[in-house]
């Protein structure tokens, strides 16, 4: 018979069903579901330059970001621990084979494409974390116990590219960052979610492919006086066609036998207007990374005046987001269980919200006017050497003294 303290000791893992929750893979997946037709696969939505581009300028613009680990103490100021094993584990190097970039480079591709990273925790004898392999999306199965309690993973060799684990790990043992998720255990693929509004666009890359292979027209009719056997019929089609189709030919003058006549055929208005369906197809992808047109060099609808505008935009509902994801999955799996609070993983967005030199000067001096910032922090964040000395200091208004001295400066006044 149980104590009553029984009730309260951890109970041990069920074991898990069979069920599998999520393949994340799009690698040897396609999605067909869609009124194009199209298979969509990642390889193929790649193809898109919109969503290369859109991929690209996200994880490029995260990977770019330093990151640090930060320790507040009991009167809430914060430094960085930049002798932590962490902070350059995360900072410079999580793997043999990744450095910080290319991590998180490849973190956000695969948040991008499959919704999910995932990655493997080495851990030495006490614990401590001394790499982060990043694993293939298609290598990992997620399963949960059948009370709901426990997520556990598992990872299948890679012919490629040898991991040094496979089978089950732990969730402590893997770091498992999510997109946006409908039930808080896998993200959701933007391939796979917005397969239609890509099979649109696969479908008028294929169309524009094959139009202007026939020199942007769509074909005519050849009339003969007379009446043509087939066998004639067939070797003057294929004759004309390989004489005058296709961008090369474009511009060759035609000469016509026998009274032949060449009728075009005129283009239909919907196919005339096939530049402005893709300029509208860019808009419709860039709405699923939440992306600016301007980053993707689609400068239709941008002006010098909107452009900061939406760069701001961009930090703030697009690129927070993410780092915010990622932030929290490195604090919960990585930071030892009696420094989480204190502890933490931060990106610095800084540089990506200075605007120009005028609107920076205007920003600094203001948060120097009100003892915000130091001129030694304005100096960092401009990447300038400290002056130490009185450059430490925070001022204020009122002869810019240093904050400490302002009470003698009153008295004195009296």
């Amino acid at each position: 018979m149980g104590t009553f303290l029984d009730f309260f000791k951890r109970k041990p893992l069920v074991q898990p069903t069979e069920e599998r929750f999520y393949n994340t893979s799009l690698s040897g997946q396609s999605f067909t579901g869609n009124s194009s037709g199209q298979a969509i696969t990642k390889e193929r939505a790649l193809q898109l330059s919109t969503v290369w581009s859109c991929v690209k300028v996200i994880s490029e613009t995260i990977a770019s970001l330093p990151i640090s680990l930060y320790e507040k103490d009991e009167s809430d100021k914060r430094f960085i621990l930049s002798d932590n094993p962490l902070h350059s584990l995360i900072g410079e190097q999580p793997s043999s084979l990744f450095n910080s970039f290319s991590f998180f480079e490849k973190a956000l591709v695969d948040l991008c494409l499959d919704g999910n990273f995932f990655a493997y925790i080495e851990r030495n004898s006490g614990g401590l974390p001394t790499q982060i392999i990043p694993i293939q999306s298609n290598d990992v199965s997620v399963y949960i116990s059948p009370d709901g309690r426990e997520v556990y993973y598992n990872i299948e060799q890679n012919e490629t590219v040898p991991y040094p684990i496979t089978g089950r790990v732990t969730s402590e043992n893997m770091l498992h960052i999510k997109g946006l998720s409908t039930d808080g255990i896998m993200g959701k693929s933007p391939i796979q979610t917005s397969a239609e509004s890509l099979g649109v666009s696969l479908s008028i890359e294929q169309f524009a492919g094959s139009f202007f292979k026939n020199s942007a027209a769509v074909g005519g009719v050849i009339t003969h006086p007379g009446t043509l056997k087939p066998e004639t019929a067939k070797r003057l089609r294929a004759s004309w066609n390989q004489t005058y189709s296709g961008s090369i030919n474009a511009g060759k003058t035609a000469i016509l036998e026998e009274g032949m006549n060449f009728v075009a055929k005129q283009i239909p208005n919907n196919q005339a207007q096939f530049l402005e369906t893709r300029q509208y197809q860019v808009s419709d992808i860039c709405r699923i990374f939440r992306v600016p047109n301007h980053l993707v060099n689609d400068l239709s609808s941008a002006t010098y005046s909107n452009i900061e505008a939406q760069q701001i935009d961009f930090v703030v509902h697009t690129i927070t987001p993410w780092i915010k994801r990622i932030e929290m999955a490195l604090n919960q799996k990585l930071i030892p269980f009696n420094k989480k609070g204190s502890q933490y993983f931060k990106f610095n967005v800084t540089a990506l919200l200075r605007g120009d030199s005028k609107s920076r000067a205007d920003y600094y001096r203001t948060l120097l006017n009100i003892g915000v910032l130091t001129p030694d922090e304005v100096r960092a964040f401009e990447d300038m050497n400290s002056m130490g000395g009185e450059s430490e200091k925070v001022y204020m208004q009122s002869n810019m003294m240093p904050l400490d001295k302002l009470g003698e400066s009153t008295k004195r006044e009296i």
